[in-house]
């Protein structure tokens, strides 16, 4: 890995590879707080439809 990530730096640079690891870690945090949205509006609509057969 360590050897990977120098190839990259001397290939197209510290700002570009920097750059990269950001955007690919950002989009597994967006993925992860995507999926947890998706739960909570499931919730919630559970809790809708529970709330008005009562």
């Amino acid at each position: 890995m360590e050897q990977t990530a120098l190839t990259a730096i001397s290939t197209v640079g510290f700002p570009i590879v920097v750059t990269f690891y950001l955007l690919t870690s950002f989009q597994k945090s967006m993925d992860r707080l995507s999926g947890e949205i998706a739960r909570l509006t499931e919730f919630l609509q559970v809790m809708e439809r529970e709330h008005r057969f009562k």
